[in-house]
């Protein structure tokens, strides 16, 4: 959904459907039914089936539990069950789909969609279709989800789908949707808890997640707790809130500090924050306990480089046995790739001298050991902008006698102005913005041509 706000390219269109009380109405039998056909065990089919329908319900009212009555349909919500079984029945809808585009001789895939196949992504009961921008499409998908209603008992809930529209012409729009009755949304869109956008993130766009810090704060229930509740709600609920959030977007920092004020006033005065009421500063209450904060995390830190790099550059970092796997991948990965990545210079402020890929013989770092730098008075974490002066190197007479290749790269020509950039560099040694295709281009694994491709 890319540039859906500009309105350009081949028309395009994605609904968000809503399922009524998805798992509230699965078709039992279906269930059985497909278990069986994915190739289930007939035991273990009759293992779920029976977790499935044993359960029994009552009705709470005014506090009181009433009555027990036998379920007919349906699966239980916060069974840890019921997300894998929900997963095979929305299964069935991407076949139905996949089936009716194949036979269809008039559906049109949306843009960047044909070569994968894709028509639905969903996590659970969040669906969203894709398609091309035109009736025969939008027909498709409407029959797609007629039939699987008949099948399932999922039937998609009309007032709180929504239908997006991009460069589609106004009586094409109409026609799709007294075709799909569905509303007609603008992005951003929540989707999965946090906003769906088409173009960078605005301080406007994550309105709602300050507005759900703020509501949990100000819930009544917390208006008695103490100090030291206060500081845990914080802690535990708070900042996860904005973690959540920042694990998928690139949060505004003026979002991030409205929180951050919720949270100090908060802590304060267990409300709005008021002048003088605030004790000690913002960044000694982000220290850890033992020295002497009260371990809140200041939510604009850089955890990488805080807790990773520690002022070093990736290049710089070893691996080591007791780094995450994860992390420990990623340094093993860097070799194979940092040929790739080229600093073009600006103002020489963030490019490391030693360890970035930035002159023709990068890294320097091959040539000086971290012994014959600190000896000369610099430091690993010496810049580009260190070396220069008066528009020429400043070499140390002890670098060149071990180095003399050093003399041949030539001084850049600082900006202050500009800062220092990432750019790709190909095997050819074109230096260009990164993009995805560059990388796969350079990357990929490569072998000779073959004669009979063209059958294949």
């Amino acid at each position: 959904m890319h540039n859906y706000h500009r309105n350009r390219g081949p028309p395009r269109c994605a609904f968000k459907v809503d399922i009524q009380k998805a798992y509230d109405t699965v078709d039992w039998r279906f269930l059985g039914f497909i278990l069986k056909r994915f190739g289930f065990h007939q035991t273990m089919v009759r293992w779920i089936m029976a977790c499935v329908t044993s359960a029994s319900y009552s009705i709470c009212i005014n506090g009181n539990v009433h009555g027990y009555f036998k379920g007919k349909r349906g699966l239980r919500q916060g069974d840890p069950l019921s997300p894998y079984l929900f997963t095979l029945v929305m299964e069935i809808l991407t076949l139905i789909l996949k089936r009716r585009v194949r036979l269809s001789d008039t559906f049109r895939y949306h843009k960047h969609c044909e070569e994968l196949g894709i028509i639905n992504v969903c996590f659970a009961d969040d669906l969203f279709i894709f398609a091309h921008g035109d009736v025969n499409s939008a027909k498709v998908i409407i029959d797609s989800l007629d039939e699987f209603k008949r099948v399932s008992g999922l039937i998609p809930s009309i007032s709180k789908s929504t239908a997006f529209f991009c460069n589609v012409l106004n009586q094409i729009k109409l026609a799709i949707l007294n075709i799909m009755p569905f509303a007609e949304g603008k992005l951003p869109v929540k989707y999965l808890g946090v906003p769906l956008i088409s173009s960078r993130l605005l301080n406007r766009d994550c309105k709602v997640l300050v507005e759900k810090a703020r509501n949990r704060i100000g819930d009544w229930k917390n208006k008695s707790l103490s100090f030291a509740g206060r500081l845990q709600l914080c802690k535990s609920v708070i900042s996860s809130m904005q973690v959540y959030w920042a694990s998928v977007l690139v949060i505004p920092m003026g979002i991030v500090e409205d929180i951050q004020q919720l949270i100090r006033g908060f802590i304060w005065c267990n409300g709005d924050l008021k002048r003088g009421k605030a004790k000690v500063a913002w960044n000694v209450i982000c220290l850890p306990k033992s020295e002497g904060g009260l371990g809140l995390r200041s939510l604009e830190v850089r955890w990488i480089h805080t807790y990773k790099l520690r002022g070093r550059t990736l290049w710089d970092v070893q691996p080591k046995g007791n780094m995450s796997w994860g992390w420990r991948k990623l340094l093993q990965l860097k070799e194979f790739v940092r040929p790739y990545f080229w600093s073009s210079i600006g103002n020489g402020l963030k490019t490391s001298i030693w360890y970035d890929m930035w002159c023709p013989i990068s890294p320097l770092s091959r040539f000086l050991t971290p012994r014959d730098i600190t000896r000369e008075g610099f430091s690993i974490t010496s810049c580009v902008a260190d070396l220069v002066s008066n528009g020429g190197w400043n070499w140390p007479q002890a670098w060149l006698l071990k180095a003399p290749n050093l003399v041949t790269i030539p001084a850049p020509n600082l900006v202050n102005a500009r800062n220092d950039t990432m750019k790709w560099c190909d095997t050819n040694g074109n230096v260009m913005d990164f993009s995805i295709k560059c990388e796969w281009e350079v990357l990929c694994p490569r072998g000779n041509e073959v004669t009979w491709f063209h059958t294949v």
